[in-house]
């Protein structure tokens, strides 16, 4: 096969030597090999034009795919496949000849006796090869090459050029379904989305953005018409120079960006703005388009979010700041003594009496209670002072620019005097008081935690210096904190190393001067105190769950006890064991009096309990029904220190109650009036209760006593509390008798 090169058939003399019938057919396969023919069409035209003036029996193409050349339809050239062909076709196309094979001879394997291959090469690349084999002998004339050569050309660029075109209208039509997805998932989005060119208009945008910006078709047609879309959305904004100012600093700084949005009417959009930005291709630089924003209605949310600000930062129920907020408030206002030189004070207010109220009328009558207390404190204070409410019925008032404690005793006088009136439940009016605590502040180094806490101690130095009062914190005060915190993790010893004791107090008999029970009261046998007295203790175990088994205790000794001289003096021994409110709450005592007097075989009619008029008011409902079952087992009731609480009178025939025991305050006055005696003696008698009197200290209180008919008396005049061991020589005269 020898070469048959290009430069060595081209001359300016082949277009003078062609017949008519050359150039024609070259004008034709110029006009008809173009970029929408496929490579099988291609290979047919050659055919077609080129058979009338080549003699040939076959024409192939062949094209470069992955490099391997690939024959195009069924037809290929004889010998395609054989390896040495294969090799004589790869050397052909490097080389960019043609080459021609003249009278071949014959062999069994193939029928060429003459062929043409020619490279089809683009821009000095080569992508295939054009076959044209002769099964007859014959030699190639020059202007069948040049032709061939041309022809060759042509076919090469149009198959290129379909192929571009091919690989165009792919593009194309990627490109399309692309922007086709990109506007259904922009039409399906939650969101507004839109185009911002950069000059700060409005190229593109979808339904849902129409929809957040208030666009329908005819206004859309409108502001598209006359470029006025931004302007639109501008004259919805609550603030647009805000919105103005940001969308410069995006163009100076195209990076992503989120902000909120306010509009005029009260909806809030979250915008999301991000550059948008065509890629490098084809050797265009990378081009800035403007940005794509997003916008996504949040009003709901923001509402959303205040509520649960509102619920982190304020009470429910009164509306006021919580502790929280309280807190942070404090705390700012501390720093900022560091810059002045006058004080904060904080005053710390318990209600008196709440809980009962509460109980007894409702929850809903208790919150509408804190509400109209609310409304009052914030009444009271200046402008700038906080008034917060810390849960249950405490509140604290924050006062900032306080020249001294005078003015800040000023504004708890005007809180008491706000809270002297009564309140207006529905068809209830109430009075309620309220213990105050005030704390100065003037070191900005204070934490408001030590702040709060000294106010609670002097609120709690007022609420057992007799409630409706105020105190102001002192370190004295703060020292007895100390040492009262120290006395209940004592106490919660006490119980486990034996230092709680049971003394007891005889009741006398008035008919005949006999002891006919004892009052059980507790004592704490402190190893460095001594002898400690209920009233420095008691009140600290009620604070906590100290009572609970406090008031356990108690009860077991003083049945023990009282089964014990029962079967040593062989008559019933009456026990009278106080009780605590918090006994009360827990809803378990009915069962614990049950327990003990199972355990300790004390019948039950020899049990007095005797709980206080606050202890029952606390919660009636509650309390009426756990006597009630307390009186099916058979145990007395007594209320002590009648006279002294809040109760209704139409509460003593509700209660189940055996006995009235008149307080130690009423006799104590016997001398200078016997009214309140005489009157608590004859409504005992009216409702078929029995009377004692405690306290009493002398015959003429004594003589009083009997002569009002009283059934019990107890007080130092007969003894004083002792321990059991002594307690017993009451019991010996009656056994005698």
């Amino acid at each position: 096969m020898a070469p048959f090169s290009t430069p060595d058939i081209i001359s300016e003399e082949f277009a003078l030597s062609t017949s008519t019938g050359t150039e024609m057919a070259l004008l034709v396969l110029a006009r008809t090999l173009n970029s929408r023919l496929t490579p099988e069409e291609i290979q047919g035209v050659l055919r077609t034009q080129l058979q009338p003036l080549i003699g040939f029996d076959s024409l192939a193409l062949s094209l470069l795919q992955s490099e391997q050349l690939q024959p195009i339809g069924p037809d290929h050239a004889e010998g395609f496949s054989s390896p040495e062909y294969q090799n004589q076709l790869r050397q052909m196309m490097q080389s960019g000849s043609l080459w021609s094979e003249n009278d071949l001879p014959a062999t069994p394997s193939t029928r060429v006796r003459a062929r043409i291959v020619m490279a089809l090469r683009v821009r000095s690349q080569s992508i295939g090869v054009l076959h044209i084999e002769s099964f007859q002998p014959r030699q190639w004339t020059r202007d069948e090459l040049l032709l061939v050569q041309l022809a060759g050309e042509l076919a090469g660029t149009a198959i290129e050029n379909a192929r571009m075109s091919s690989q165009r209208e792919e593009q194309d039509a990627a490109h399309a379904e692309t922007l086709a997805l990109l506007r259904a998932v922009q039409e399906a989005s939650a969101e507004g989305i839109c185009l911002v060119s950069g000059r700060g208009e409005l190229l593109s945008y979808n339904q849902r953005f129409a929809d957040l910006w208030c666009l329908d078709e005819a206004a859309q047609l409108l502001h598209a018409q006359r470029g006025t879309l931004m302007s639109h959305v501008l004259e919805q904004l609550a603030d647009p120079d805000e919105f103005l100012f940001t969308l410069g600093e995006l163009w100076e700084r195209p990076d992503v960006a989120q902000h909120e949005v306010a509009l005029r009417d009260g909806r809030v959009f979250e915008r999301y703005s991000a550059p948008s930005i065509a890629p490098a291709s084809q050797g265009k630089e990378a081009r800035y388009l403007g940005r794509i924003w997003t916008f996504s209605d949040i009003t709901e949310r923001k509402a959303t979010e205040r509520q649960l600000a509102r619920q982190a930062f304020y009470d429910s129920v009164t509306g006021l700041p919580n502790r929280v907020l309280f807190a942070e408030r404090l705390g700012r206002a501390l720093g900022a003594l560091a810059r002045s030189p006058r004080h904060l004070a904080v005053l710390f207010l318990d209600l008196d009496r709440f809980k009962i109220i509460n109980d007894s009328l409702g929850h809903e009558s208790g919150d509408q209670l804190l509400v109209q207390v609310a409304s009052r404190l914030r009444d009271s204070l200046r402008p700038g002072d906080t008034a917060a409410r810390f849960g249950g019925d405490e509140f604290v008032v924050l006062l900032e620019d306080v020249a001294s404690s005078e003015a800040a005793i000023a504004i708890a006088d005007r809180i008491v005097q706000a809270l002297q009136s009564p309140f207006y439940l529905g068809e209830h009016n109430v009075r309620v008081t309220a213990s105050i605590g005030i704390v100065l502040g003037s070191n900005p180094e204070e934490s408001p935690e030590e702040i709060l806490r000294k106010a609670d101690v002097a609120m709690y130095r007022a609420k057992n210096g007799g409630k409706a009062r105020y105190q102001l914190f002192s370190e004295e005060l703060s020292l007895a904190a100390i040492e009262r915190c120290q006395l209940e993790l004592e106490l919660s010893s006490a119980l486990l190393n034996k230092q709680i004791e049971v003394f007891y107090q005889p009741l006398l008999a008035l008919e005949n001067d006999r002891v006919g029970a004892f009052e059980a009261l507790v004592r704490w046998n402190h190893p460095r105190r001594g002898m400690v007295l209920p009233d420095e203790f008691v009140s600290i175990a009620e604070e906590s769950d100290l009572i609970i088994s406090l008031g356990e205790h108690v009860l077991r000794v003083a049945c023990e006890q009282a089964r014990a001289w029962s079967d040593e003096f062989d008559f019933p021994v009456l026990m009278h064991v106080n009780l605590s409110a918090r006994q009360f709450e827990t809803g378990e005592l009915v069962a614990q009096i049950s327990r003990i007097l199972h355990e300790t075989r004390l019948p039950a009619s020899q049990l007095m309990v005797e709980i206080t008029e606050s202890a029952l008011m606390s919660d009636p409902k509650s309390a009426a029904r756990q006597l009630e079952l307390l009186k099916k087992l058979g145990v007395g009731i007594s209320i002590d220190d009648f006279g002294t609480g809040y109760s209704s009178l139409a509460y003593l025939e509700w209660f189940p109650i055996d006995l009235l025991k008149i307080d130690r305050a009423f006799v104590a006055r016997l001398e200078s009036s016997e009214t309140l005696v005489r009157a608590v003696t004859s409504l005992g008698h009216a409702l078929g209760l029995q009377i004692a009197a405690e306290g009493i200290e002398n015959n003429a209180q004594l003589d009083a006593i009997r002569g009002f008919g009283c059934r019990w008396g107890q007080g130092f005049l007969f003894s004083r509390p002792v321990p059991a061991s002594e307690a017993v020589a009451f019991l010996k005269p009656v056994q005698a008798d």
